[in-house]
């Protein structure tokens, strides 16, 4: 049997900048300077006759499950031959601000172009990303990368991708979708952080961790916390127990803190997994 496996990485936005001014389709304009992570769903793409979709070994309806998605997209766009099983084994928590399924549709195209031998290029991935979701966009590309526009638009980046111990805590609770995280959004509050983001490029090409962590900023922070205060108490926590900064992942509801100490990130985990806190010690993925 033919497959390819993947590691689908979740992503970390260290700025995430949201202007005022709507682009394409009336979304919001994006800034946005993203990295991985070491901590990653496992997903592998087999050829077959029937398709299936199956997640942490259990066969599931794969419904609007986006990895399904792409594959049916994939079939569609290049009228592909039979079928493809999909296997995934989820690390990244869902619908937390990381990623986690976005990575994974991205790992089935990037996945399926390999098994097929279709060598497509990189502006048709992000074709077909696009009509996924903008963060597949930046999640087939990966790396330390801006990505503007709408979310379509990504830039990877010449300088080295920072090495940086970070704790990633995500509580019990959900936000209803990225959607309404945008929707909660004041446009006259928005898109004011150009310094901050001077800040971190400024720390990534010294390679200063400390530096980078005064420049990382999140939009969504504020308006997100005035709704789930328990982001703002677990990024107390974390800054309590020695973080160089905490911000949220993402749109939420995951929070990260950026650590120089182990016995800082172990004395915060210990912490939040006493008040039923999921958390991963992870790394950012250096070039």
């Amino acid at each position: 049997m033919i497959r390819n496996a993947l590691r689908a990485r979740a992503k970390l936005n260290l700025s995430l900048n949201v202007f005022p001014d709507r682009g394409e389709h009336g979304y919001y304009r994006v800034r946005f300077l993203n990295t991985q992570l070491t901590l990653a769903d496992s997903v592998e793409v087999r050829k077959t006759h029937v398709p299936t979709l199956l997640i942490n070994s259990k066969q599931v309806d794969g419904g609007e499950n986006i990895a399904l998605r792409a594959a049916r997209l994939m079939f569609e766009a290049y009228g592909l031959p039979g079928g493809v099983s999909i296997r995934l084994r989820k690390r990244v928590p869902p619908r937390a601000g990381l990623g986690g399924g976005s990575a994974d549709a991205a790992a089935v195209i990037n996945g399926m172009d390999a098994l097929f031998g279709l060598s497509l290029k990189p502006e048709e991935k992000i074709g077909l990303a696009k009509k996924l979701g903008m963060d597949v966009c930046y999640c087939i590309t990966g790396g330390l990368a801006v990505v503007e526009g709408v979310g379509d638009i990504v830039r990877p980046l010449a300088l080295p991708a920072p090495e940086l111990d970070v704790l990633v805590a995500t509580p019990a609770e959900r936000k209803s979708s990225t959607a309404w995280a945008y929707s909660i959004l004041d446009p006259a509050t928005i898109g004011k952080a150009e310094g901050k983001f001077d800040l971190l490029m400024d720390g990534i090409a010294r390679g200063n961790p400390r530096e980078i962590a005064r420049g990382i900023h999140n939009d969504f922070q504020e308006p997100i916390e005035r709704h789930f205060p328990v982001t703002r108490a677990i990024r107390e926590c974390l800054l309590e127990h020695g973080a160089l900064n905490a911000m949220l992942a993402g749109s939420g509801l995951s929070v990260f803190g950026i650590f120089e100490s182990a016995a800082g990130w172990k004395h915060a985990r210990r912490d939040l997994e006493g008040r039923g806190v999921e958390c991963h010690f992870t790394r950012t993925l250096g070039s």
